[in-house]
């Protein structure tokens, strides 16, 4: 049997350092990953291993040479351009021969039981065995779901949303597979495991089982990962084979290797390990410490779980705390060196100097003596888990949203877009806002992109501008219009939708890593106000409509403008329809961008009033974005977001030529009922805004359970000012009014609660929920939808963003809706217990 190790990686999330080695020779507990990776198969009698390169190579070939020092015969085989996992497997065929194989990653670390993952995959007969386990955060891996029983995969996702997750076991990317599986792989092209190969098995129906091992795992992918692999390994959480010899020191336990020696007085805790030639001067604190080869510590320095690699040099009465220092850092005497720090290879702290926390310090960088470095953005708990939430980032305006962090965010998306790429930009009213904006524009410009600044704008102008113009990409900036203190960023992908999740992805790689490219004097991106975009925007719109049909149908409307950027643009249009509109909130106030629900409430009750003493034919709310629309029928009546969403999917499907209508698994029964009466099937979508818009691609029309609406005929994104002009033309042409249309449905009884869940118990308690459900009318398409008759279901998702499940029931009755939501509620309580 042949072991072929994955070394190719560029540890792009590790940098800065990885910047001067490829991830495998990233050390833990001074080893590299990957040496880790050989002793493990070597203790499981794999001895003939070959090695799959891609980045810097050299560091792994003169490391490991032909094996012979490490026990093993070791074969290299690089690659020219990126083949993906699979494909570089296959580009190993010829020295795999017809030996089985495991694959296994050299940036893992591991002491999984390789001896029983391969005597399952024999006991099975299994042309690929892929080996699991548990983990509390699935949603950086590939799920898996196997038959309990015989092992066989069933379904399995690439890191999946939070929504898609189904189960807490994950692919580890360790596979014991026969040779025949190289056969499937086409050479020299881009192909996965998960992506590709796994799936044509499982559509192929050929051998493809999962092994659920114990043992210690971890992907050390990012700074965060690294940190704990080498604390699990200190902590003994992981079984390693430390270098050097062992002795106790009081409670502490010290490895040392040859030439390492201690002074006297040196205080010593937890565990420590000493490379070769260590030298710790007298009277230094060690408490929980690596020290690479070849490192000197100073007298009376202090180092609290602190990982130094070869070469180091620290000054005397320094302090070090929860501090990664690359190969050769030198720091000064009496520098202190804060939490969550990051000094690179070959950096200098001078005598004194002060750096940290969060701080990270590029190779050969140099902090003068008695200088203090400290980052401006301090990341607090809304940044924790992910800058992203779907495409927006949001904070409060001047301590978490700053001008200085927005920069360096627009830094980051225009260097994924790329010098002399154009991008849009625009904002609301608000004064924040502008400072954000703006900020955001010389972040561009600083990376060599082009600024076209659409200023003051409603969102959906804005989303057109980008489908039909020349930019690449746009964001807008607004007051949140949930929270007063908070100030959003939206980010377009270049049709004008939200960005997708991969591209916010990379634009977080390296907003986190700041090494993006900044342009030259003469590179500088430029400043430019286009003009006309709202005339073009208008134009577009009137072409789409009937607007014979509604000029003649007179309509009165009764319209709050909530002190939105949309009042720049609505009123005209309705003008050109023949429409009569009494306008409310309507002009600029900046602060009183956000409303309460109970402001909220209150502002319908007073639309629907006026409906009525005028006569209004309808009340229209449009959100201050322009994005989202409420309504109020001829009598008066606020429309809820459910028998929005159901009356105007039922006037599209009439009088529109809709015929195929996508919509989020939340929505009433009633509008999937009235697709279905037309002959469709409803094109059942997530929920998040990005899925939604996704959608439009198959769908005519996409119809929100909270307000927004897309034509992707228009634009492929929500445009609350187009749907309402759709929704006059539906109802210009059936002849009746909003009220009538409304009173043909039952009520719609949905309820929705949520239930606590930390983040490490979501992964188990999908799990159960899969397990419980299995056999019933089921959906999983955004977390689970059990369908429990033609009229009534339940769905249970965990949010994506916070530590939850949210629980939404739809009953014939208020009461039986009620009693499906507590059924589960309770249910996911009880196995978030048990988890």
């Amino acid at each position: 049997m042949k072991g072929v190790i994955m070394a190719g990686g560029f540890g792009t999330r590790l940098k800065p350092l990885t910047i001067n080695r490829p991830k495998p020779m990233v050390p833990v507990a001074n080893r590299p990953l990957m040496e880790h990776i050989v002793r493990l198969l070597r203790q499981h009698g794999i001895t003939d291993l070959i090695s799959i390169l891609y980045f810097q190579p050299e560091h792994v070939t003169s490391f490991f040479g032909d094996g012979s020092a490490f026990g093993v015969k070791m074969r290299y085989v690089t690659a020219d351009a990126d083949y993906g996992t699979a494909g570089a497997v296959k580009n190993a065929q010829e020295m795999i021969g017809d030996d089985r194989f495991v694959v296994i990653s050299g940036d893992v670390l591991t002491d999984f039981d390789l001896s029983g993952i391969v005597a399952g995959h024999e006991a099975r007969h299994a042309a690929a065995t892929i080996a699991l386990t548990r983990v509390e955060n699935p949603i950086a891996f590939g799920i898996v779901i196997a038959d309990s029983e015989t092992g066989r995969i069933e379904r399995f996702l690439e890191k999946p949303t939070w929504g898609e997750v189904f189960s807490d076991t994950i692919n580890t990317g360790i596979y014991i597979l026969e040779p025949s599986v190289l056969d499937r792989i086409p050479p020299l092209t881009n192909f996965d495991f998960s992506k590709d190969l796994f799936p044509q098995m499982l559509r192929d129906q050929v051998g493809l089982y999962g092994h659920i091992t114990s043992g210690y795992w971890r992907d050390v992918g990012t700074i965060d990962e690294y940190r704990s692999a080498n604390d699990d390994a200190l902590a003994g959480r992981v079984k390693l084979d430390f270098p050097g010899q062992c002795r106790q020191h009081g409670d502490a336990e010290i490895w040392g290797q040859q030439g390492a020696a201690l002074g006297n007085d040196v205080k010593v805790s937890g565990r420590v390990l000493l490379g070769r030639n260590v030298r710790v001067g007298r009277g230094a604190l060690l408490q929980n410490v690596v020290l690479g080869p070849d490192t000197q510590v100073g007298e009376g320095a202090e180092l609290r779980n602190v990982v130094l690699w070869e070469g180091c040099r620290v000054g005397n009465t320094a302090r070090l705390s929860e501090v990664v220092c690359a190969a050769e850092v030198v720091i000064g005497a009496g520098a202190l060196i804060r939490e969550n720090t990051i000094l690179s290879d070959r950096a200098e702290v001078g005598d004194k100097a002060v750096v940290g926390p969060n701080v990270k310090v590029w190779p050969d960088k140099v902090v003068e003596e008695r200088a203090v470095l400290t980052h401006s953005l301090i990341w607090g708990e809304a940044w924790e888990r992910s800058l992203f939430h779907g495409a927006r980032v949001n904070g409060v305006a001047n301590s978490e949203m700053t001008p200085e962090m927005a920069a360096r965010l627009g830094a980051a998306y225009g260097a994924m877009l790329g010098a002399g790429s154009y991008i849009a930009t625009s904002r609301d009213t608000d004064r924040s806002s502008r400072m954000i904006n703006r900020a955001m524009m010389t972040g561009f410009m600083s990376v060599g992109v082009n600024v076209e600044d659409l200023r003051q704008m409603p969102i959906p102008v804005v989303r057109h501008a980008i489908n039909h113009g020349r930019e690449a990409g746009g964001i807008h900036v607004r007051r949140s219009p949930f929270d007063a203190k908070v100030v959003d960023i939206l980010f377009f992908d270049a049709d004008g939708r939200d960005l997708p999740p991969g591209k916010t992805q990379s634009i977080e790689r390296l907003f986190g890593r700041e090494d993006f490219p900044r342009a030259g004097p003469d590179g500088t991106g430029d400043l430019n106000f286009p003009t006309r975009v709202v005339e073009g925007y208008h134009e577009h719109f009137l072409s789409e409509l009937d607007k014979e049909k509604i000029a003649a149908r007179k309509f009165t409307l009764v319209v709050d403008f909530a002190y939105g950027t949309t009042v720049q643009v609505f009123p005209g249009t309705l003008g050109q329809l023949q429409a009569e509109a009494v306008s409310l909130d309507a002009y600029a106030a900046p602060g009183r961008l956000s409303r309460s629900e109970e402001e909220f409430e209150e502002g319908l009750v007073r639309l629907g009033g006026i409906v009525r003493s005028i006569d209004a034919d309808l009340g229209l709310w449009i959100d201050p974005g322009g994005e989202v629309i409420y309504l109020i029928d001829d009598a008066g009546r606020a429309l809820s977001p459910n028998l929005t969403q159901a009356v105007f999917v039922s006037l599209a499907l009439e009088y529109l030529n809709v015929k195929r209508v996508a919509m989020p698994v939340t929505s009433p029964m009633v509008s999937a009922q009235a697709v279905r009466a037309h002959g469709g099937e409803p094109l059942w979508t997530k929920t998040e805004h990005h899925a939604m818009m996704a959608s439009a691609t198959n769908a005519d029309m996409v119809a929100g359970a909270r307000g927004e609406f897309i034509f992707p005929f228009f634009i492929p994104a929500y445009d609350g000012m187009f749907a309402a002009a759709k929704l006059l033309e539906a109802l210009a042409r059936s002849g009746l009014k909003l009220s009538q249309v409304a009173d043909q449905f039952e009520p719609i009884h949905i309820v929705q609660d949520r239930v606590s869940c930390s983040w490490g118990k979501k992964g188990g308690v999908m799990r159960r929920l899969i397990e419980s459900t299995e056999g019933e009318d089921r959906q999983l398409v955004d977390g689970v939808k059990v369908w429990k008759n033609e009229r009534e279901w339940v769905l249970i998702i965990p949010h994506s963003d916070k530590p939850y499940f949210v629980v939404t029931a739809e009953g014939r009755t208020e009461e039986r809706a009620r009693a499906l939501m507590e059924e589960y509620l309770h249910a996911v309580e009880r196995w978030r217990d048990e988890a």
